[in-house]
């Protein structure tokens, strides 16, 4: 980098240099500093129910196969032929007992190991070990909350203190395990946007202050129908009262994560019950079910926690649509595809154990607000690319972006000490806040400035024979 990473990012002042989101050089240095070093989300467990299920996603900007081996067991590889580098895998999802390379054929069990080589005997002379020429495995795989996190760096943290007190909401909102966790929609929604992919990240890492503005349509039309008192799919009043508040899992000290709009309001319990009953008696007796198994598994602590409308796990893993039990959650993944570009993939799941009319429901009032035809999502994506036009010349690069919003009044926001939030991981903040924006580049400044561990194996990956 021509400038250090701590003059490109000033988080104790709230200042970040544009340079960062359009700078190949930062770029490059991002997929060895960041993506190879930090735990990654790499998909739904409930994708790869069964043995031979698989899926393939990307970790950074390489495309890996995350994999249920033949006996079970979760692995992920690198969606790389040993042989001369083409993909061995060229679908989405699908059941495989085996890969084979549509170049020479070379063909790899779903556990990685190489089993067929054509013409072994006669070009080779049966000199080929084959144990040594496995497919690539990416050395650290774990779940948590039905979700399935990957790491190439064999040294580092475990995933439990990747995630740290993220892992709370992860468990107890997201995953729904007190109401048999998720099941996943078929399909991958997918598409490119101009825009750098700290930008999405940071969207969803912590800007509720951006949604009056930009969503300022939604929110007229949302006006517009409860008034006429027409129930539109996708479009619901926002409800913003006093208990509504920003968490900053990974405060000042650990991996940033961020959960944001949390709510504790009974009357956020009687919006559901409300909306539930113009689907029925099934879906109203479903949401008072659910809404009091939650309870039961946070009987250990004193707040009655209902949902938060969206949350980021560092680096790239956002999720949206959890602000009501009637909505089915989005799983994005922003995907690095250069300086000035992401891929956004974003699964949709449901409540496992939810009646039918309940996820059909919920399915599309997610798809209607954010996806890439929705109400809400495409007003934020022309916002990136407008933002990442002007970062392409030096002159647009020439002023640091601001983030000043509550800087130094982070954990002593005015009238906090009213707030009942006694016991819950993370540090407490009001919902309009930049925060976890300052913490998400302040761990990748930290991140960028940690000497290059390197490459030829020296992540701890290994190769050859399944283990």
């Amino acid at each position: 980098m021509a400038r250090p990473a701590d003059q490109l990012v000033r988080d104790e002042e709230g200042l970040v240099e544009p340079v960062i989101f359009a700078d190949e050089e930062i770029y490059r240095l991002e997929q060895t500093r960041v993506f190879a070093r930090s735990w990654l989300f790499v998909g739904p467990e409930a994708a790869i129910r069964n043995n031979g299920d698989y899926l393939t996603t990307h970790m950074g900007e390489d495309s890996v196969i995350v994999v249920r081996d033949k006996n079970g067991r979760i692995r992920v590889f690198l969606n790389k032929c040993r042989h001369r580098g083409n993909k061995v895998c060229l679908f989405d999802r699908g059941n495989q007992l085996a890969f084979t390379c549509t170049y020479h054929g070379w063909t790899y069990q779903n556990d990685g190991q190489l089993i067929g080589v054509p013409a072994l005997q006669d070009s080779y002379l049966g000199e080929l070990d084959k144990d040594q020429w496995g497919l690539i495995e990416v050395p650290r795989v774990a779940t948590h909350a039905g979700l399935i996190f990957a790491c190439w760096d064999a040294h580092g943290m475990p995933l439990g203190e990747h995630l740290g007190e993220m892992g709370f909401y992860l468990q107890y909102f997201l995953g729904a395990e007190c109401v048999g966790g998720l099941e996943v929609v078929p399909g991958v929604q997918k598409y490119l946007m101009p825009g750098n992919w700290k930008l999405c990240s940071d969207n969803f890492a912590g800007d509720h202050y951006h949604f009056p503005a930009t969503h300022a349509a939604y929110l007229r039309m949302a006006r517009e129908l409860r008034e006429k008192g027409i129930q539109g799919r996708g479009v619901h009043p926002v409800r913003v009262d006093g208990n509504y508040y920003e968490v900053s899992p990974g405060w000042k000290k650990g991996v940033p994560h961020a959960v944001g709009g949390f709510r504790t309001s009974p009357e956020v319990v009687e919006d559901d019950l409300a909306r539930a009953a113009t689907l029925g008696p099934e879906a109203v007796e479903w949401v008072k079910y659910r809404y009091q198994r939650l309870q039961e598994a946070l009987k250990d602590y004193s707040v009655q926690a209902y949902c938060f409308t969206r949350g980021h796990v560092f680096p790239n893993f956002s999720q949206i649509g959890l602000q009501s039990v009637l909505e089915a959650r989005g799983l994005i993944l922003w995907t690095p595809r250069g300086p000035n570009s992401t891929e956004l993939w974003e699964w949709c799941a449901v409540d496992r154990e939810a009646p039918r009319v309940v996820k059909e429901y919920a399915v599309a009032d997610l798809l209607h607000g954010q996806s890439a035809a929705g109400l809400i999502g495409p007003d934020d994506h022309e916002n990136f690319e407008r933002m990442q036009d002007n970062l392409q010349t030096p002159i647009g690069q020439s002023w640091a972006f601001n983030y000043q919003m509550t800087l130094g009044r982070d954990d002593t926001y005015p009238g906090k000490e009213s707030w009942k939030l006694q016991g819950l991981p993370g540090m407490m903040g009001y919902h309009t806040t930049e925060v976890n924006q300052r913490q998400f580049y302040r761990y990748w400044k930290e991140l960028m400035m940690r000497e290059e561990h390197g490459r030829n194996g020296q992540y701890g990956v290994t190769a050859g024979r399944g283990r």
